[in-house]
């Protein structure tokens, strides 16, 4: 073949592929400002029920084919926990979103501001969202966020993660809340308690025809189960006699979760229950005082502390009763997972954790801060083998009736279809 005609056919398929790459990449565009984008956002410090409902969401969009972007605040081990949960999901991505708190922190508020206004601002308009879910931890942790997103001129709904003291709003915070809630579609909390609280604080800003949910948070009752294997292996890794009463506190290490008030309540029970055990899992900023306090007890090589765990179902399938001393709750998700794992609870009769268990029979409530009262009930409970079958057969039927993963993807689509129709038509996971 001539010369010049081998040229013209290498350029010739040069076009071809040229076109070919930009016609796909055409394509994806298209399909991108097509394809609804939310945007998921919290303010908090650690990693929570909070956190972990934001990334069950992010998997929910993905299964309906939305496109998410997560921006949690920054905390330790946010970048780990979000490499999980990105991990072989190309709808999902992070990005970077911590303005400045010019809402929920008054030193500054004004120059704070213009910062967010100038770059945040910005940010948020570039990347095509179509709904923004901002999600409170606390009173006012998220008003920034959801000014920004007014501004920006994205409809959102907010989320209720606890159930937080009235607010007391100056005019600057009634100003900018009067004009963010213009954009507030829908508002769904946790529990009932949770949303009350909030709408204490924030009932004369929600405009007519706001779609207003309770939707509890989910527990996967395939995955937390009780389990004879789990339960011996647990044991066993940690030294602990297959028949020994063993105690858990399954949480935060932090001040809200009482942990110095669980050893108290263990040193108790070591007098009636000599043998038995109490296992700490969790991480927070209490966890090294927790340690050095239990090192001064006689019992100390009978507390366990196991850090954070991604198996807290095998965890909790070790334990005999579960304890919960929390000052409030929003709803609480590891109250349904000792449900879940037929494991009877000790909590405080608080708001969340009471909407957790209310009509259960799984747990028994306490007054919060009485430590004598809940030493009395768990060892009650360690003594009644009877009473811990079936109270954990009865908490096990519950979550599987009203805290299923499948229970709660209807009740979340069913918001955000009332939310915002536009985005959500049809259910695409109907009888998943």
């Amino acid at each position: 073949m001539p010369l010049f005609i081998t040229d013209t056919l290498t350029r010739r398929n040069k076009r071809r592929a040229e076109f070919k790459k930009l016609h796909t990449q055409f394509i994806v565009i298209v399909m991108q400002k097509s394809t609804p984008t939310i945007f998921l956002t919290s303010r908090s410090g650690q990693l929570g029920g909070m956190e972990l409902r934001l990334a069950d969401e992010a998997r929910f969009f993905s299964d309906i084919g939305h496109r998410c972007i997560l921006a949690p605040s920054k905390f330790p081990g946010r970048n780990q926990w979000m490499d999980a949960v990105l991990a072989n999901d190309s709808s999902l991505s992070m990005k970077e979103f911590n303005p400045p708190p010019f809402f929920e922190e008054w030193n500054w508020r004004r120059l704070n501001r213009l910062f967010a206004t100038a770059i945040h601002l910005r940010l948020l308009k570039s990347w095509n969202i179509s709904l923004s879910h901002i999600m409170y931890a606390w009173t006012q942790e998220g008003g920034s966020r959801l000014w920004l997103s007014h501004k920006a001129g994205i409809p959102a709904v907010l989320s209720i993660h606890n159930a937080f003291p009235k607010a007391e709003f100056s005019r600057w915070h009634e100003k900018m809340t009067a004009d963010s809630f213009a954009s507030v579609r829908g508002i769904y909390a946790v529990s009932q308690s949770a949303l009350s609280c909030f709408m204490a604080s924030y009932d004369r800003f929600v405009r007519p025809g706001t779609v207003i949910d309770v939707i509890p948070n989910f527990v996967d009752i395939s995955r937390y189960a009780p389990s004879k294997s789990r339960r011996a292996s647990i044991r066993k890794s940690l030294g602990i006699p297959e028949n020994s009463p063993v105690i858990g506190s399954i949480g935060r290490l932090d001040n809200q979760k009482k942990p110095f008030s669980v050893l108290e309540i263990f040193s108790t029970i070591t007098k009636i229950h000599p043998g038995a055990h109490l296992i700490f899992c969790g991480q927070g900023p209490l966890a090294e005082a927790v340690k050095a306090e239990s090192i001064r007890f006689p019992w100390r090589n009978q507390v366990h502390f196991l850090g954070f765990r991604n198996d807290t179902e095998s965890v909790m399938a070790a334990l005999d009763v579960h304890l919960l001393l929390s000052q409030q709750e929003g709803f609480g998700i590891v109250n349904a997972e000792a449900m879940a794992c037929e494991i009877p609870s000790v909590a405080t009769n608080v708001p969340g954790t009471c909407d957790a268990f209310k009509g259960s029979g799984a747990a028994i409530l306490v007054p919060y801060d009485n430590n004598t009262i809940a030493a009395e009930a768990v060892s009650m409970l360690l003594s009644n083998k009877e009473k811990r079958i079936s109270m954990g057969a009865a908490g096990r039927k519950h979550a599987s009736q009203y805290l299923s993963k499948d229970a709660w993807r209807e009740m979340i689509f069913n918001f955000y279809n009332r939310s915002a129709p536009e985005l959500f038509r049809t259910n695409p996971i109907a009888g998943t």
